[in-house]
């Protein structure tokens, strides 16, 4: 029997999947980070080694009838990276496997589109914008980083809501939730300590991009400062979208936006501001995923083989 492979490979964690002709998961593994921008060439090296180690040792026969492989992986944006990463899995499968790897918001989008154009829209700790129409054409928007970018995010949403908290206990912002419930988060009783604690991180990022579940807890408290975060926050994400929609796109042609992300968890907050923030554009179609970019990274096999996705499959994938 032939199978196919998915890979979603991020900075923190890589998942694989090896599913048959009809969307029936044979073997699922995960590993660490596999981003070459994120970890050197022997961790890389490493990581897949053993990753592909685990599927062997699930199913070899599964791994030795694989004939295409589809990696999304964050950090391939670059010709460099994506030579890296095809020769990488090229080594470690046999021979006559067809490989592709493309840029992690590929498989993104394919969550929610099973293979079609579209645009995704992802925003978790970092955010990006990615759009492809029926000619092929291809555009990003942002996923500079957080240090230039990432407007929309996880971080930038934490940031803004910690920034909002001081500037109230310095009395030059207007009064918030946000302070009490970032002193009790990070368990102080004094703003200062919370500059101790963040500053002296291992990541500074990996500390200020959870303070977005807190904006998000002022929110729901009738927060105003917080509900002005996330509007400005789903402002910044609907101006990226219609930014790739009007160069990519037709006027009013229906197109699926898919919203990919942590941000968009909660399902009647960030969704539905963007969604209003977009209403004066008639083609688009709001799309939150019912499967994860590791399975879009499978759809993405499955079109290299040409094999039709159709209902039955997707309904398999979901398990």
């Amino acid at each position: 029997m032939e199978y196919v492979m998915g890979i979603d490979g991020g900075g923190t964690k890589t998942h694989v999947i090896v599913a048959d002709r009809r969307g029936n998961i044979v073997v699922e593994a995960t590993a660490g980070a596999t981003n070459p921008n994120a970890v050197g060439a022997k961790e890389l090296e490493r990581e897949f080694q053993g990753l592909f180690l685990t599927l062997k040792k699930q199913n070899s026969a599964a791994l030795k009838d694989t004939a295409a492989v589809f990696a999304g992986m964050s950090g391939a944006g670059s010709i460099g990276n994506k030579t890296k990463l095809h020769k990488l899995l090229q080594e470690l499968l046999p021979g006559d496997t067809a490989v592709q790897v493309e840029m992690d918001t590929v498989n993104a989008l394919y969550s929610g589109t099973y293979g079609s154009p579209g645009i995704v829209q992802i925003a978790g700790t970092g955010s990006i914008t990615y759009g492809v129409n029926a000619e092929r054409a291809e555009m990003r928007v942002g996923g500079w980083g957080y240090l230039f970018g990432d407007e929309g995010s996880g971080y930038a949403i934490g940031r803004q809501g910690l920034a909002a908290a001081l500037k109230y206990f310095d009395g030059r912002g207007a009064e918030t939730r946000l302070l009490e419930l970032i002193c009790k988060h990070f368990s102080v009783n004094h703003p200062q300590k919370l500059i101790t604690k963040v500053y002296a991180a291992t990541s500074p990022k990996s500390e200020i991009s959870p303070l977005s579940k807190i904006v998000f807890q002022a929110y729901k408290e009738g927060d105003i400062v917080a509900t002005n975060i996330l509007l400005g926050s789903a402002q910044e994400l609907a101006h990226n979208i219609r930014t790739v929609y009007t160069k990519l796109f037709k006027k009013n042609k229906e197109t699926a936006v898919v919203l990919c992300g942590g941000v968009f968890n909660e399902k009647d907050i960030i969704p539905e501001m963007v969604k209003n923030e977009l209403s004066g554009i008639q083609g688009i179609r709001l799309i939150l995923p019912d499967i994860p970019p590791v399975m879009g990274s499978v759809i993405g096999a499955y079109q290299m083989k040409r094999i039709n996705i159709n209902a039955a499959i997707i309904n398999n994938l979901r398990g």
